[in-house]
């Protein structure tokens, strides 16, 4: 599945926002160095660019929602800090020697939010929800591979595959159980009332919803690990992170993903270093320009390639990024495994791409400086989303760098909630700046099969290559894993040769996180693995009951 595990992006996708007493934090001379007594009570507040459009996250797909849902609900299984699969829901489980079923055996003691128990049915009926053909989701794939799904008790649970999937334990990482007692008795689960009023097992219960201004969280003082420490959460919706940082400076919220100017440049005073801790890792995700290769503009892999050349991504990732950065060739993380390190970026060569260009039969005709072809001048324009200015100045690079060598590029920018649903769903654009937040798991089947282009689906641009939808089967059958990353390797070079999306950088996330927040241990999952286990020493404590 395309997205992060949402515990493992609380921190780099979702900083939240309040005002404490509305008091500014920039003139406190509090000591936040001693580690104190771990103690209940405070608030982590943060900020996000846009709301969730639904607190049911299978049923949304942005992140904002994963990562609301990933207080509020549990998956049969997770990832620990140092990012290999532990129980979460389900205390064991056991993979048939023919690697074709999975017994789950599941917690007991665990309640739902309103006090019912959590069971087998539970796991059962959103099983069945999202693999209903009625069900507007883009993650219904790995769970259509399921041929039989059995409650064997109240705390067992079993799955068996027609063939092997190699990523079918990752795949139960990924999916939020809901509450049977709820969705087995509503009519439509596309409307489900979960997606305004959440019922979880998670550490957090939705206290208040503000469309388009907040989210705030209580803790589950019956969570099956433990009450979480930290008593509230709130996110607030701030579409726009200059306005973010003030308030971060002014003591208002306690977290941030920063830009790379401020993480560089404007974090290095003593009333900032005083208060915050900032911390610097490569993200899950990664950058990109894609092209709608149903477009004619598009069609043709020389126009895609010279595009490619004609991209200065070292001068992005300086000019944009200030460094914080690496420049990539496809679509898994630098380092990982499954990452094919003999590839290398397209260097920035225009007279390659003016060659392909000609070759492609592009030229300038009438010397105003513009290529056409049969009358028509190449020229199109690129949509990215409001409140992103790392994508808004990476359009910006493309269009000189572009002009130069005789190609019209536009820009168009618009708010969120309207490039999804006006642009994205319906596939009405020519290119698009956006990124992926990625799984642990490396499994690139929902963004490039040429199965899932549906209006909700991932392969947005509508990629279709035979041999890469191979590919990506072998891979997905095969559990050992040299000869599954030869699939991938060789998936990885298709791309490279097609350049159907321009891959342009993977970002270092920056975050800054208030000092008074104890017990945060870096690791390969990020900051925010152990947010349950966080805590305010009393003495710290901002924000009082």
């Amino acid at each position: 599945m395309p997205h992060v595990t949402a515990k493992l992006a609380l921190l780099l996708l979702m900083p939240l926002l309040l005002q404490a007493c509305g008091e500014s934090e920039t003139a406190n001379t509090q000591d936040y160095t001693a580690p104190g007594t771990p103690t209940s009570g405070d608030m982590y507040v943060s900020a996000s660019l846009g709301d969730a459009t639904s607190l049911v996250p299978v049923l949304a797909g942005e992140a904002s929602a994963s990562a609301i849902a990933g207080y509020l609900y549990n998956s049969l299984l997770k990832y620990d800090k140092n990012l290999s699969l532990v129980g979460d829901l389900a205390e064991k489980w056991v993979v048939s020697d023919d690697n074709l079923s999975i017994t789950f055996t599941l917690r007991q003691g665990v309640n739902w939010h309103d006090g019912k128990p959590f069971t087998a049915q539970d796991v059962l009926a959103t099983y069945q929800a999202v693999i209903n053909p009625n069900t507007r989701t883009p993650y219904a794939g790995d769970y259509q591979r399921v041929v039989s799904a059995e409650v064997i008790d109240d705390h067992t649970f079993k799955v068996t595959y027609a063939e092997p999937f190699a990523p079918a334990l990752s795949s139960w990482a990924g999916l939020h159980i809901l509450p049977a007692h709820i969705i087995t008795n509503e009519a439509d689960f596309n409307e489900t009332s979960l997606k305004t009023q959440p019922v979880g097992t998670g550490p957090y219960i939705l206290e208040k919803w503000n469309r388009d201004k907040d989210v705030i969280l209580v803790a589950n003082p019956n969570y099956f690990e433990g009450a979480p420490l930290i008593q509230k959460v709130r996110i607030r919706v701030i579409p726009d992170q200059d306005t973010q940082f003030l308030e971060l400076k002014a003591g208002h919220i306690d977290s941030m993903g920063l830009k790379p100017l401020q993480f560089t440049r404007l974090t290095e005073k003593p009333e900032f270093t005083d208060r915050y801790a900032k911390y610097k890792y490569l993200s899950n995700g990664y950058t990109y320009l894609g092209f709608n290769l149903k477009n004619p503009l598009f069609a043709d892999k020389n126009v895609r390639q010279a595009l490619s050349f004609a991209t200065p991504r070292e001068q992005i990732i300086q000019g944009v990024l200030h460094g914080q950065g690496e420049p990539i060739t496809g679509v898994f993380k630098p380092g990982t495994w499954a990452y094919n390190a003999t590839l290398t970026p397209y260097p920035y060569t225009p007279a390659k791409a003016k060659e392909l260009l000609d070759k492609a039969g592009w030229v300038d005709s009438d010397g105003d400086g513009i290529r056409d072809k049969d009358g028509q001048p190449f020229a199109f324009t690129v949509i990215t989303n409001q409140g992103n200015d790392q994508r808004i100045k990476t359009a910006e690079i493309l269009q000189q760098a572009y002009a130069d060598i005789g190609v019209k590029l536009t820009i168009q920018v618009q708010e969120w909630s309207t490039f999804v649903e006006n642009t994205l769903h319906p596939r009405a654009f020519e290119a698009i700046i956006l990124g992926w937040s990625l799984s642990v798991e490396p499994d690139p089947y929902d963004i490039w099969h040429s199965s899932k282009q549906g209006p909700r689906e991932f392969n947005i641009i509508g990629f279709e290559h035979a041999a890469a939808d191979r590919l990506m089967e072998q891979a997905r059958v095969t559990f050992d894993q040299a000869q599954r990353k030869a699939y991938l390797d060789d998936f990885q070079a298709i791309l490279h040769e097609e350049q159907p999306y321009l891959f342009l950088y993977a970002p270092y996330a920056l975050v800054a996180l208030h000092k008074r927040f104890k017990n945060v241990e870096p690791a390969p999952a990020g900051i925010s693995y152990n947010f349950e286990d966080w805590y305010v020493p009393e003495s710290q404590q901002k924000y009082l009951p």
